[in-house]
């Protein structure tokens, strides 16, 4: 055999890259889906920007906002915090003819919604509410805006705005200069509270990120890890291999394959990445164009999530982390992957190869999943701890700050461990087995190759 085992390696994983590349479907995929991602971003700020516009060239109305106050900030005359002020700078932020407003503490927001609504008849109300509570990190402000108001989503938008400055400054002055951070969150649209189950980051929390990251996982693992067991499975149990084994050792053949689907795969990833975050800066910008009031809804969620989880949701670490989760995960499947294409011993077999892979990360993923969306402690806890469903589960909680990220690190280090040892498992049967042929492999031949037998 020429040269040394990286180099080796560099040659396989070099040709299987290659080989990848000239697939259409590989070049075509990869364009079209960041095309789409890229495009949908943009085209939701756009057009999201022109509606506003529109609705900015009604005549502006009066208001009524009625603050439920959960936390413990004061307002009343003659102190720090007065309905006045608040008044003042609403009024200013949403150039409104008048604004009222009543500070009610210890009010539920869905009874002071209700009677609203319900002494409304058919007509519209000019009155909507602000909902103060107290985080582990500061403060959060909601916006409620009922279904039925004449204020427009984007009025009562700058309305929150405007109060933070003032509660800011209360808390700086009279509770606590490090805990003074206000969090503003969506404007509901309906008769919900936002920072409740019902929420949009609830929801967004509980189903739309755990569902985004498992299938990312799913099916970049269904098409890179079936495309490694066929090609390992179909060399094996070709007549070259004995001339291949010539030039390469087994396991660099083995390892630069799976390392091939490895980078290409987290390539693409990445591109993927890049273009939601291309499609998001330029939407922005030409949104703002279009209004210069325009509302980052994107900014909205992200900031509702810090605001239920924790500040460190979204932030560099958390996706670090997510990403580190994500990308051993795959390359821990695609290890499993390369042992489904080493036990293959006839060329018909070829196709069962793609069982040892589909159907661990099919249970594993249903598992993780449905555990987020019944939001199962224990299974949860449980499957942030295996390697092999940590990236359907942990990927999502780490990012939006469900799990510390202590629990991440120790995480990435059990994924780190696993996935390095099934690698090395994936070389040692495949040298064990490349020659081999005849009958169907049984188990206990597999942990003899192991072994050493």
């Amino acid at each position: 055999m020429g040269g040394s085992f990286y180099r080796q390696t560099k040659t396989v994983f070099g040709f299987s890259c290659s080989q990848m590349l000239k697939k259409k479907g590989f070049v075509i995929s990869t364009i079209l889906i960041a095309l789409f991602i890229f495009g949908g971003i943009f085209a939701v700020m756009a057009i999201s920007a022109s509606s506003e516009h529109k609705e900015a060239e009604e005549p502006t109305k009066v208001g009524n906002l009625i603050v439920c106050n959960e936390s413990d900030i004061v307002c009343e005359d003659g102190s720090v915090l007065t309905t006045a002020l608040l008044a003042d700078a609403i009024r200013e932020a949403t150039d409104s003819k008048t604004i009222t407003v009543e500070w009610k503490d210890k009010a539920v927001i869905a009874d002071e919604v209700k009677a609203v609504e319900g002494a409304l008849g058919d007509g519209d109300t000019n009155t909507f509410f602000a909902v103060i509570r107290k985080t582990d990190d500061g403060y959060g402000l909601y916006m409620v805006r009922p279904k039925e108001c004449s204020w427009r989503e984007g009025e009562v938008t700058s309305a929150g705005e405007a109060m933070i400055p003032l509660l800011k400054e209360y808390v700086e002055r009279n509770v606590n200069a490090e805990l003074a951070m206000f969090v503003r969150m969506p404007t509901a649209g309906d008769t919900i509270v936002v920072g409740e189950d019902t929420s949009i980051a609830a929801q967004f929390i509980k189903y739309l990120l755990p569902m985004i990251s498992g299938m990312l996982v799913y099916f970049m693992v269904l098409i890179y890890g079936q495309d490694i067991a066929r090609s390992v499975a179909a060399e094996k149990t070709s007549k070259l291999m004995e001339m291949m084994l010539s030039f390469v050792s087994p396991d660099a053949l083995i390892f630069g394959k799976i390392l091939a689907g490895f980078v290409m795969s987290v390539v693409q990833v990445l591109i993927w990445v890049a273009s939601g975050i291309g499609g998001y800066l330029v939407g922005g910008i030409v949104a703002r164009s279009i209004d210069p009031n325009y509302t980052d809804r994107v900014a909205q969620v992200f900031n509702a999530v810090r605001a239920i989880t924790g500040s460190s949701a979204l932030t560099i670490v958390p996706v670090i982390l997510s990403l580190a989760i994500l990308f051993l995960g795959l390359l821990l499947y695609y290890a499993i992957a390369g042992i489904g294409g080493s036990v293959v011993t006839k060329p018909e077999e070829i196709g069962s190869a793609n069982a040892v892979i589909t159907f661990p990360v099919l249970i594993f993923w249903m598992l993780g999943y449905f555990a987020a969306l019944s939001q199962n402690e224990t299974v949860l806890t449980v499957c942030r701890f295996i390697p092999f469903s940590a990236p359907f589960t942990a990927t999502a909680e780490i990012l939006v700050g469900k799990i510390s990220i202590t629990t991440g690190l120790i995480i990435v280090a059990e994924m780190l461990a696993c996935t390095l040892f099934m690698v090395w498992l994936a070389g040692k049967i495949y040298r064990g087995l490349v020659l081999y042929s005849g009958e169907k492999l049984s188990i206990k031949k597999v942990f003899g190759v192991v072994r050493g037998k």
